[in-house]
């Protein structure tokens, strides 16, 4: 199977599955695939979106559920949250929207919203909106980007798998080390 044929018949499988774990890499070689005429934008950001989604929900609904006991079996993620939770606790909406950009925080702060007073059902609400809001920017900037690199180095198609490969090994690399890390 040619790698144009994988893409289009299972490209926003992979981002959404891909997005669970490493969301903007995913989306940055999802938007590659839209600017190579693979992929198009509106599905791309919807993917994206679920994604995030889904794993916001799952911290979220873990510290409603097992905060306590998570925190006292992880003493780094409980330094994350101790140092977090005076702003989340005072600026509950503004995290939902801010925590998609905070990388190394993507756990800490759903984590602490479930442990706190918030609601699920506005939680889920806001983080939709939230979601699509982070999927479009990064989705975007990611075809601005590959523009930009195609324009420095010319057409990107002979050199598309070396490119696929080299990104999905490191978003690989990203999700093994963060998870050894988490683990110690």
């Amino acid at each position: 199977m040619h790698l144009s044929e994988f893409l289009q018949n299972y490209g926003y499988l992979a981002v959404f599955l891909g997005g669970l774990f490493e969301g903007e890499t995913i989306l940055m070689l999802g938007a590659f695939a839209v600017h190579q005429g693979y992929l198009s934008l509106g599905p791309l950001i919807a993917c994206g979106a679920a994604a995030a989604f889904c794993t916001d929900q799952f911290y979220f609904h873990l510290g409603r559920r097992k905060g306590t006991e998570l925190l006292a079996k992880r003493p780094k993620l409980r330094s994350y949250v101790e140092r977090i939770d005076g702003f989340v606790t005072r600026h509950p909406v503004a995290t939902i929207f801010v925590m998609r950009f905070a990388w190394g925080l993507r756990i800490a702060m759903p984590l602490t919203l479930g442990m706190g007073r918030m609601a699920a059902l506005p939680y889920a609400a806001f983080c939709a909106i939230a979601a699509v809001v982070w999927s479009a920017v990064i989705s975007l900037f990611g075809i601005k980007v590959t523009g930009w690199i195609h324009a420095l180095v010319g057409h990107l198609r002979p050199h598309e798998h070396t490119l696929i490969a080299s990104a999905l090994a490191i978003t690989v690399a990203l999700a093994l080390f963060r998870q050894w890390r988490t683990r110690r």
